[in-house]
């Protein structure tokens, strides 16, 4: 699956990244790497949504696990 969209950060429990997709829904970003963690960056990502992941960030926001990005 691949999703374009905007990195941001909710300060919420500690802080954590989420995408927000070109098509206004909300990820919790799984296995984001340092380069990811960058509020306002445009990327494309490919990954899955884990349907049973799980976090401490409690969002309700489902879990994106990354496999590739792309800076844009």
């Amino acid at each position: 699956m691949r999703i374009t969209g905007t990195i941001g950060r909710e300060d919420l429990e500690g802080g954590f990244m989420v995408l927000v997709g070109d098509d206004g829904r909300r990820y919790l970003l799984g296995g984001a790497t340092k380069a990811l963690r960058q509020e306002g960056l445009r990327v494309e990502l490919e990954g899955e949504v884990d349907a049973g992941g799980v976090s401490i960030a409690m969002t309700g926001e489902p879990v994106f696990r990354v496999r590739r990005s792309r800076k844009l």
